[in-house]
């Protein structure tokens, strides 16, 4: 049973323009050296694939995919945070993440505009490749705003998300981190 369920918005006008100086760009970097006398033509040439490959990335990641949300019940009557992902069209939909909001040891909301958010974000990233954590971003954006970041643990398995939620959805990560501080608090 759903609980509560948010489907982040994209800045398609702005992925578009991003795709369109991607394919120019590459293009004309690839198409440059043919038919001119231009030395290391090597190079123009592979900074083209280079930008294509970009925009296919973006393309494939951002344009063509969306990020759905959910908290829900689980059969032990628990909180799970659910990540299903669909086509653009909203045909075909992947469970790509399911993990108990009782794994949930750390939550950060940080707007990567704000330059000193923008550093811990960094400091997080580094501290969860420190701890060797699976990384995963399940972000509608390249750049989103606000990021989420979720250090938690599930099956034993350190692992470190990456999401574009809402500010209720993020009281839920908020609420599991405060229950499960509590709950360590009455076993020391």
């Amino acid at each position: 049973m759903k609980r509560y369920e948010y489907i982040p918005k994209k800045d398609t006008k702005r992925l578009t323009k991003i795709v369109i100086a991607l394919a120019v760009g590459g293009t004309v970097l690839f198409l440059l050296p043919i038919g001119l006398n231009i030395p290391f033509e090597w190079l123009s040439q592979m900074l083209g694939v280079s930008l294509i490959a970009g925009m296919i990335f973006i393309i494939s990641r951002c344009i063509a995919k969306t990020f759905i949300y959910a908290i829900v019940e689980n059969d032990e009557n628990k909180l799970d945070l659910t990540v299903i992902e669909t086509d653009s069209r909203g045909k075909k939909h992947t469970t790509v993440c399911r993990v108990a909001l009782s794994g949930i040891t750390e939550a950060y909301l940080l707007c990567p505009e704000r330059p000193e958010e923008k550093e811990k974000i960094k400091e997080l990233t580094k501290k969860a490749k420190d701890e060797q954590r699976k990384i995963f971003s399940y972000n509608h954006d390249i750049n989103p705003t606000p990021i989420c970041l979720l250090f938690l643990e599930e099956c034993g398995e350190p692992l470190f998300i990456k999401l574009s939620p809402d500010q209720e959805l993020f009281g839920y990560f908020e609420r599991a981190c405060a229950n499960r501080s509590e709950e360590q608090e009455e076993q020391e």
